[in-house]
This record gives structure tokens, sequence and C-alpha cells, in this order.
């Protein structure tokens, strides 16, 4: 098995001479640099506490405070009386926000279907998170199973077996589908370097054997899914392999990634991925797009990608359910509007 730095970087050298549609945009121009200076700094085994990981792909609930001082917050903390104890630390690491997500994915619970309640976090990688009713979950793994009590409300998944996601981070929706149903496969197309990340992160969950890197399936002509399955339980695919992908999927899953691109990319993925879906879309992204750059190569995109954008463009599908509210997030004043979104295949004729 090709070591990580090696994949990671014939993954950089093979992306130069990619399609430009498959290229990283402005918003991820920004971040590429700081990503990989991280990953050969700090070595890829820590990526969840990297200080560009937290911007860019690992997102989290604690403050930028604790974040950076925990070391020594932590002795203090452990110092103080219970109740003040209690107090401070909810306040640094806001394990209040993680319990309301928590208790939102619980209360928004749907019978049959994927099993999430066989879904827990792996500790195998160092990281934040929070353990409830004997079970840890991560600010990612909540938001995805918030959403996927959306999906299992308006339709019967308890036969999905495959799953295709274009822009996985660091693979948390994989390894929810790979607890949830242990016969599936799960595909991940995404950028490096963070395809490297979610290559390592899967392989630590579930074995090197179980994961198809990019190390074998860069010289395949045709990668099909028939046969991947019953070889493979996560594949992880750089953008320009996205052509040659072959197969039909249960499930494709964006989440918070078609926002950091520009629309003629996001058109042209979907353009590719529409023939390979042969069930239902489930996509979260800002309803109202991401913060515009004010400059080539700021943070943030040249032009805005909306959730309404992506439904019209999956145009083979319909849409059966939309929410902030409870699947997804809405600030009180509106301005930060995190939409899910559930769409099936339309009826032949």
């Amino acid at each position: 098995m090709m070591a990580q730095n090696s994949i990671l970087d014939t993954m950089l050298s093979d992306m130069e001479t990619a399609p430009e549609a498959f290229k990283p945009t402005n918003f991820w121009n920004s971040g590429l640099k700081p990503i990989v200076d991280d990953i050969r700094n700090l070595g890829i085994a820590s990526f969840r506490t990297h200080p560009s990981a937290r911007f860019f792909y690992v997102p989290g609930y604690d403050s930028k405070t604790y974040r950076r001082w925990h070391r020594i917050l932590d002795p203090i903390l452990a110092k103080l009386p219970p109740r003040k104890r209690k107090r401070w630390t909810t306040r640094l690491t806001h394990s209040d926000r993680a319990r309301s997500d928590y208790r939102l994915y619980r209360a928004s619970e749907q019978p049959g279907g994927l099993d999430l309640n066989k879904v827990s976090e792996s500790s195998k990688v160092s990281g934040e998170r929070f353990e409830f009713d004997g079970q840890d979950y991560s600010f990612a793994m909540l938001n995805y199973m918030r959403a996927l009590n959306l999906l299992k409300r308006e339709v019967d998944t308890s036969d999905f077996s495959s799953c295709l996601e274009i822009g996985g981070g660091y693979g948390t929706l994989g390894e929810i589908f790979l607890k949830a149903q242990s016969n599936g496969i799960y595909v991940n197309v995404d950028i490096p370097p963070v395809a490297a990340v979610s290559t390592y992160y899967l392989q630590q969950v579930f074995g090197a054997e179980r994961v198809l890197d990019y190390s074998k399936s860069r010289t395949m002509d045709e990668i099909d899914l028939e046969d991947l399955k019953g070889k493979y339980s996560a594949v992880v695919l750089c953008p320009w392999q996205l052509p040659k992908l072959k197969g039909k999927f249960d499930l494709f899953a964006n989440f918070m990634s078609f926002q950091e691109m520009e629309p003629d990319v996001v058109a042209n993925y979907i353009s590719i991925i529409q023939p390979l879906i042969a069930r239902n879309v489930l996509v979260r992204n800002h309803a109202i797009g991401k913060k515009l750059a004010k400059k080539s190569n700021d943070i943030g995109v040249l032009e805005q990608v909306t959730t309404g954008f992506i439904a019209e463009r999956f145009d083979d599908f319909d849409v059966l359910a939309r929410d902030s509210f409870v699947y997804g997030a809405l600030s009180e004043d509106g301005k930060y509007q995190s939409e899910v979104i559930v769409l099936d295949r339309k009826k032949a004729g």
C-alpha cells in the first residue's frame, strides 16, 4: 500500500494536469496550501486538530479559546469545584449545543430503514466528540444523522446498499453508512488533499484492505461499482476519475461542498452523476449561497450556488422535502440558513 504522503503527492501531481472542471475553485484554492502544510508538518494522524482543518473540513462545537488553549485550560478546569467546572467546561466546549443537536436527532428519529442506532464515531483518530447514551458523536456526524432522518421520513432506506458522495470531508458519511449497513459500499469523490485525509480516516475505521485508495484506482480505465462490491467497503476517488465511474447508486449525497464551488463546476458534476443515481439525492447546503469573495483568491466564492440552483439542476428528480429548522440549521435572524433537501428519481413515463 502506498504511504499516505506518497498518495497525497501523487494526487496533487495528477491534479495539475486534470481538466479545469475537476480542479479546486476559488474557495478551496485559498485553503489548499495551509491544509497541505499542516499535513506535512503535523502529520496526517492528527488532522482533526490541524488549524486549517477546522476552518475547511472538520467542523466542531468548541470555542476558539478552548481549541487554542485547551492544554492549559484543562488542568485549571480540573481544579474547580464541580458546579463551576461544569459551567465553564460547557461554555468553552459548547457541549450544550452538541446535546441540543443530539436531542433533535433523537426527536426526529424514524423507525426502520438504515439502522442509525448502530452508529458511534470511532475513537481511532483523536478529535472532538461527545458521548450521549453510550455512543460517541461529532459535530459532522450529528449533522449527517439529522439529515438522514429526513431522508428516512420520506423514503424506505431499508435496502439501501450503496452511497456516492462528492466532497465527503474526512469520511463521516461513509462511517455512518457502513456502520448502519454493514454490507454496503460508500464512494467518496473529493479533491486532494482532503481525499488523502478521508482515505486515511476510513482505513483507520474499517481497515486498509477494505478501502480502495488512489494508488490502486488511478490506473483503472473503468471503475465499476459491481466489480468493487464485496471487495471493498469504501472507495476514495479524485474528481477527474468521476467520468470513469460506472454503476447505479441508491443514494447520492452532498453536504456543504457544492456551495463552495462555482455554478458551472456544480452543473458539470450533477450532469455526470445524475445517470449514476438510481433512487435518491440528499443535499445540505446554504439556501442563500456561500459568502462572496471580494476578489479572486480571497476566501469565498466568485458566484453563489444556492440550494434552489442545486435542486433545479437535478432535473431527473422531484423534490420530496426541504427543511432548515429541524434537519438543517437556521439562525434567529435568518441570515444563516443551511437547508436539507431530499429528492426522488422521477418515474419513467
